[in-house]
């Protein structure tokens, strides 16, 4: 199936905070906060129409109990997917917005990588162009998402240094997303 990515939609971030809403509803006590991710959260940047949803955590204990109340709103938990202290959700009945669901920790590299990425390419914008371009181009040659994804890592990862990721972070990152 090919990957088709659109022009920014104004209308992402209100897609985010009414998925949002519930969740923290649920969850508010629990958490440290519910955050807007990759490229849908990035005003101007072309993006697949999925919003990305961290939900961060400070203390791995209270997840048995996240996992719980995510599934009063019909979420499974799906696993790492091989990202470390990234665990993600599948929603049992189709949502109002297609999204991905996460749950991170507050100083996982996955959490980092996320953040940074997005600060990054927010306050540059020579990379956001080049990044914004590398996807519509990719987007027209790839088949799958799954190779979109990687083929994006190499730029990710070059824009991550500048942020400060540290050499072991950058390694675990290039593992975690090209295998």
């Amino acid at each position: 199936m090919p990957v088709v990515v659109y022009p920014y939609d104004p209308e992402w971030k209100q897609w985010f905070l009414e998925l949002r809403e519930p969740i923290w509803e649920l969850l508010g006590d629990l958490v440290v906060d519910v955050v807007h991710v990759g490229s849908t959260s990035i005003v101007g940047m072309s993006a697949k129409p999925v919003i990305d949803i961290d939900i961060v955590v400070d203390d791995w204990a209270c997840f048995t109990e996240v996992v719980e109340r995510l599934g009063v709103l019909d979420y499974t938990h799906i696993g790492d997917l091989g990202i470390k202290e990234r665990e993600a959700f599948k929603e049992s009945i189709p949502f109002l917005h297609p999204h991905n669901l996460y749950v991170t920790h507050v100083g996982s590299i996955a959490y980092r990588n996320h953040t940074l990425l997005k600060k990054h390419l927010t306050e540059n914008l020579v990379d956001f162009d080049r990044y914004n371009d590398l996807k519509l181009n990719l987007a027209e040659t790839m088949d799958d998402v799954d190779s979109y994804c990687r083929a994006k890592t190499q730029l990710i990862l070059e824009f991550l240094e500048k942020e400060g990721v540290t050499d072991e972070e950058m390694d675990i990152i290039r593992l975690e997303n090209l295998g």
